[in-house]
């Protein structure tokens, strides 16, 4: 008996279905479920049989799938791997960036190297192949393959494969950014850590100025001053008059003195002359900005400081 006859989705069908899948907030999906949704939705619009994705393994040597949607079974898997030696004619055409569109896989020059362990195990015979790219790179292609007797693709097909790729390349973008957002987010942590744990004092101050922009809780100690009593200060200030380092010759000194660290003094609010060794170092910021990050330990009183 021949399947029910169902007719080809229409244009109007597919845009509304691409409309519905543009909607998926892909920033409140793992990356898995996104994938996994956007397959068996192309599978369900396109009445496909199969829809799968394919990621680059390392140095491209092979396309892994991550997520094969069958449509009559409702279900997902994934495993399989087609190695680039195998299949070199392939692996150029996906290198070139151009969707391969096989009307006949199994004639079609791109995919015919697949007829005995792929194309005939699985019953397909017609398939479309869209490249996914992620900042310009390549990172793996979509598979829409048609089972049963094989078909030419309607341009609207194409077009809709095409954007479901699009699709599949803004959620791993996405993905990227999620992961150095906490990437991001873990280093100001860890750095918020070591500036506010560190048993020594640490200044940061303008280059150019010399005025404290930042500081931990042990130089607020050292100093004997509330962090709002540093903020805007001239570093100099902060030094005993015998020994008032502007932020120029604290630079100079930083650079060009072969000792590890430079021994000055400073001077707490209350008037206390305190020893200390700076180790510093000059960074660049974002937009050309120079800080200087200065590092003060303080040092035991000798006979001459009294």
């Amino acid at each position: 008996m021949l399947p029910p006859f169902r007719p080809r989705p229409s244009s109007l069908d597919l845009q509304a279905a691409f409309a519905q899948l543009s909607r998926l907030g892909f920033s409140s999906h793992s990356l898995d479920d996104t994938l996994r949704h956007l397959t068996a939705a192309t599978g369900r619009s396109l009445d496909i049989e199969r829809v799968s994705l394919w990621g680059f393994t390392a140095q491209r040597a092979s396309l892994e799938c991550i997520d094969l949607y069958e449509l009559s079974r409702n279900r997902h898997s994934l495993g399989t791997t087609l190695d680039a030696a195998r299949y070199p004619e392939y692996f150029r055409a996906l290198e070139r960036g151009e969707a391969i569109v096989a009307d006949d896989a199994m004639q079609h020059p791109t995919t015919r190297a697949f007829t005995e362990d792929y194309l005939l195990m699985n019953g397909i015979s017609a398939v479309i192949n869209s490249p996914i790219h992620v900042n310009g790179e390549l990172q793996g292609v979509l598979c829409i393959e048609r089972v049963g007797p094989h078909s030419a693709w309607s341009s609207v097909q194409r077009l809709f494969a095409n954007s479901v790729a699009n699709l599949v390349s803004l959620a791993l973008l996405q993905n990227q950014l999620h992961q150095l957002e906490e990437e991001l987010r873990d280093a100001n942590s860890l750095r918020q850590a070591l500036f506010a744990g560190g048993r020594d004092a640490i200044l940061i101050a303008d280059a150019r100025t010399g005025l404290v922009l930042d500081a931990n809780p042990q130089a607020e100690r050292l100093f004997g001053r509330q962090l709002q009593q540093l903020l805007g200060v001239l570093q100099s200030e902060l030094h005993s008059a015998d020994d008032r380092l502007d932020i120029g010759q604290l630079l100079t000194l930083i650079k060009t003195d072969t000792s590890e660290a430079l021994r000055s003094t400073v001077v707490k609010l209350d008037g206390t002359i305190v020893p200390v060794e700076i180790v510093g170092q000059e960074v660049q910021l974002e937009k050309g900005k120079k800080v200087v990050h200065g590092v003060f330990r303080a040092l035991a009183p000798t006979s001459d400081d009294h």
